[in-house]
This record gives C-alpha cells, structure tokens and sequence, in this order.
C-alpha cells in the first residue's frame, strides 16, 4: 500500500471523504502516518543483512553506509563457520566497536531498519497494514478534540468528546497491538561456546 491509498483508508475510517470539505488536510494525515510508521518500526523494524569489509588490525567497522539504522543485531566474522563465530560488539555514532580485529575479509552486519512509506511504494508487510491506520487515526481523532474545543459545529460540544473518545479507544488499540508485535519480533540472542 502507497501512501495515497493509505491516506484514503486513514479518511475512509475518519469519515473525511468529502474533497471539497475536507476537515484534515493531506499534510496533516501524511504527519500522522509518519508518526505510526516509525513509532512501528521501532517495534517491528525491517530487517537487513549487509557484508561489509573489516580493515586489517583493525576492530572497527564503518556503518554510515546503513541508512535509517534503527539497531544492531548481530556481527558475523568470520563468515563461514558453522556454527556462526558472532562477535561481542558496541556501537558508537556510525562505528562497530567488535572483539576481534578485522583482515580485510567482509563481517556480515544484520540490523534494523526504519519502514518507508512514500508515494510508489511501502515496506510494511500487509498483515500490519491497518495497524498503521488505526494508530495515525487515533492520533488525528484525539487531535481534533483538542481542535474543536470553544469553536461553534454542528454536533455541539458532544463533538469534542465523542472525537476524543474515539481517538483514545482507537489509540489504546493500536499500542496494544504494538506491544504484541513487540512481543513476537523480538531476537533471542545467545552465544556458543566450544569446550576446550
């Protein structure tokens, strides 16, 4: 799903259909998606696996090339070994700090990424697809109570209340099925050791 179609799901459930006399602007739903988006990639982001070149006598890595880094998972190196040989490391700004040093060879680097949602395409798996609908409406509901507080609508002051009420039962939805998200994208890492 682009973000045209999801702009037009986010209005559909909102019931901002009407182009003529539309209560959000596209800016304002595009906001609340890209808030949604990277509030759910850090629960469940897209997962990548590049080879890049150690130095040698080195232990450092150069990452700057991983764009939209959200979280190291693991470094692999040497490549090959069964089972994997996985390094103890840290990162600091654009730099992985591992145990061994490097001899030229590639260290396989597995990371986090940040979701992107634009015009032509989506990197976010279709089963979570109305995730996303239902955190950005929530959000936008519990923003248009905040709006139609002192100003004169149709619906009276019932419309700030119902809309904040809404957003709230929409956003206690939506966190709820982050945090299950959360729950079964998480990574279990553990380390293998030889006898000696």
């Amino acid at each position: 799903m682009d973000l045209p179609t999801m702009r037009a799901r986010v209005r559909q459930d909102l019931q901002d259909t009407d182009a003529a006399n539309y209560r959000w602007t596209d800016d304002e739903i595009d906001g609340a998606i890209e808030r949604v988006v990277r509030e759910f990639s850090f629960r469940y982001p897209l997962q990548q696996q590049d080879d890049i070149a150690t130095t040698d006598d080195s232990n450092e890595i150069d990452i700057s090339s991983l764009l939209k880094l959200l979280k190291v998972y693991s470094v692999e190196f040497p490549i090959g070994y069964r089972p994997a040989h996985y390094q103890r490391f840290s990162v600091w700004q654009s730099i992985i700090h591992m145990e061994e040093s490097g001899n030229g060879d590639d260290a396989r680097i597995r990371w986090g990424k940040l979701h992107t949602l634009d015009a032509e395409s989506s990197t976010i798996p279709e089963q979570f697809e109305e995730i996303i609908v239902l955190g950005a409406t929530g959000y936008l509901a519990t923003s248009a109570s905040v709006y139609t507080v002192d100003r004169a609508t149709i619906a009276g002051r019932h419309a700030t209340i119902n809309f904040l009420k809404w957003g709230r039962e929409r956003l206690a939805q939506y966190h709820k099925e982050l945090r299950s998200i959360a729950l079964d994208n998480r990574i279990v890492s553990k380390e293998l050791y030889l006898d000696k």
